[in-house]
């Protein structure tokens, strides 16, 4: 199956013959921004993102970085991506609202908060740590329309980083709980020396957000965007 990366030069030659733009960065290296013919796709929909961890608790740490700074930073491009195509972004905590130093924003009073915001879906954001491991890898705790979308986001991430790691179920307390279709995206590893150089870089971040932006895409849109940018599976049934 093509993928989107692999089908992106091909792709924007059609949408330019067309007068479609597929892709932009915003100036100065700010968050990735989608352009038509993405805009207005997302309308009606909310999503929550959680940036794990956050507070005194910096998760996954080594030399350079810090898991929770990472995660946000994905979290922040994803949000500008997901709020151009229309929907309505909302961030467990963010740079603007942080979680005070001294306190950790303990894990049920983050499931709790996000089932009552009634949103559509929950992408919860970390960085893996582990001997040997290396690449991205996303993870479900149940139910189909929580499996596929984890099988997009997997399928895009995979596409660019040439890492292939399995979509696998995980007993993570705000997927067990939460009341919405949710994945957790574990967005590479620390513990790995040149991905952990490449995480600490915006343009990986906003490449790493721009796979997750199209997962979603894909999984809420199904076939109402160009089929060259949405490859199957199409599960927009799943959402009726």
């Amino acid at each position: 199956m093509r993928n989107f990366w692999r089908a992106m030069a091909a792709v924007g030659l059609a949408l330019a013959a067309l007068g479609v733009g597929a892709r932009v960065w915003s100036a100065g290296g700010g968050a990735p921004r989608a352009v038509a013919p993405y805009v207005g796709m997302l309308a009606g929909r909310t999503i929550v993102i959680d940036p794990g961890h956050g507070g005194w608790d910096p998760g996954a740490v080594n030399r350079r970085a810090r898991e929770a700074d990472i995660n946000l930073a994905v979290a922040e491009m994803l949000r500008g991506l997901l709020e151009d195509a229309g929907a309505r972004v909302l961030l467990t905590w963010s740079a603007a609202h942080p979680i005070p130093a001294h306190r950790k924003y303990r894990v049920q009073a983050r499931s709790l908060w996000i089932n009552r915001q009634q949103a559509d879906v929950l992408i919860d954001i970390h960085t893996n740590i582990g001997s040997g491991g290396v690449g991205p890898q996303v993870f479900y705790w149940d139910g189909i329309a929580s499996r596929v979308l984890a099988d997009a986001i997997q399928e895009e991430l995979s596409g660019f980083t040439g890492t292939h790691r399995r979509v696998t179920r995980i007993n993570q307390y705000v997927l067990r709980y939460s009341a919405i279709p949710a994945v957790n995206v574990e967005v590479g590893f620390l513990s790995h020396a040149q991905e952990a150089l490449r995480l600490t870089t915006a343009q990986y971040q906003r490449d790493l957000a721009w796979c997750i932006f199209v997962g979603l895409l894909r999984w809420f849109v199904g076939g109402s965007a160009p089929p060259e940018y949405l490859a199957p599976p199409r599960p927009a049934e799943l959402l009726r």
